[in-house]
């Protein structure tokens, strides 16, 4: 029996990153693959597969701390707009730790989110963030939005890797502690 449950477990595991290329090219600059995840609604239903990108995994800082690194978002179901948009708010809010941050970045997020667009399975949004200031969102390589607000862009990542972050084992399986 565990035999049966491990050929089944098996293609699951081997093709966990399917969907996510070794290394991808944004800015003429090359980053690899340094981490991925599968994120899954209940044990089988696969929604995106997660990737973080630096230019050199084993020289580069954890993912907060990183001043230049990708996110993908492969997406493998249809997801709407209006949930990104909303997703991205609250759990960006959850994250500020100041009156005076909530003042200052709350438009410049409002304006940063409005520029997501339904996405169809197959597709992806790429988080890039280059010289720790810029960010760029992406979705299947045409840029949709720009933030050059180098708290906003730092405080982007928190709403999966901060102390409140969307999925707890997204920001686990990139070897974040746990608050």
């Amino acid at each position: 029996m565990k035999f049966i449950t491990l050929l089944l477990l098996l293609p699951m595991c081997a093709f966990s990153s399917n969907y996510l290329p070794l290394s991808i090219e944004q800015n003429n600059n090359q980053f690899e693959r340094c981490k991925d995840f599968t994120l899954r609604y209940g044990y089988l239903i696969k929604v995106a597969e997660i990737g973080w990108y630096a230019p050199d995994c084993e020289k580069t800082a954890p993912i907060l701390q990183a001043d230049n690194k990708v996110i993908r978002f492969h997406y493998l179901k249809n997801v709407s707009a209006d949930f990104f948009k909303k997703s991205a708010e609250e759990y960006f809010l959850l994250n500020l730790k100041s009156p005076e941050h909530l003042n200052l970045l709350k438009p410049l997020l409002l304006e940063f989110n409005a520029n997501y667009t339904d996405i169809k399975a197959g597709e992806y949004f790429d988080l890039v963030q280059i010289n720790d200031s810029t960010l760029s969102l992406f979705k299947n390589k045409e840029l949709l939005a720009v933030s050059t607000n180098k708290l906003f862009s730092n405080h982007y990542f928190n709403i999966w890797f901060g102390t409140k972050p969307v999925v707890d084992k997204l920001k686990a399986a990139f070897d974040l502690d746990i608050e």
